[in-house]
């Protein structure tokens, strides 16, 4: 068994939003029922005890579930960090610029996104 790496890096979003529900007074188990998760995955998680070099996996199978369920907003891939539903709903409306540089990249990422809310015929 591999020790766990430990580099201090910043706990993923969804972690800590697994970890508030679990201090409003859900068990551990009712968090993973909730999110779909092991219940023995979560507490590792919580824990600090999780056997994994890294939390990319658990995070692209889990965590925007998690910010889905405990924050009704998404983890947007282009910005790296989550925001609001609505706030996804609007970058993906928006109309193609060309007068901003950042909003022409935002637009063509919300294109390609596998989260964009609009249905798919309506970004032709």
């Amino acid at each position: 068994m591999q020790t766990p790496l430990n580099l201090d890096l910043p706990e993923p979003e969804w972690i800590g939003l697994c970890r508030a529900e679990v201090a409003k007074g859900k068990t551990i188990s009712q968090v993973a029922r909730e999110c779909g998760m092991p219940r023995s995955s979560l507490s590792m998680l919580l824990s600090g005890d999780y056997p994994a070099q890294s939390l990319d996996l658990v995070t692209r199978k889990y965590g925007q579930r998690i910010v889905q369920i405990y924050r009704d907003a998404v983890i947007c891939p282009h910005l790296h960090r989550s925001i609001p539903s609505d706030e996804c709903r609007a970058h993906a409306e928006a109309p193609m610029t060309t007068s901003r540089p950042e909003k022409l990249r935002q637009w063509r990422a919300c294109r390609r996104c596998p989260l964009n809310p609009l249905p798919k015929d309506a970004d032709q």
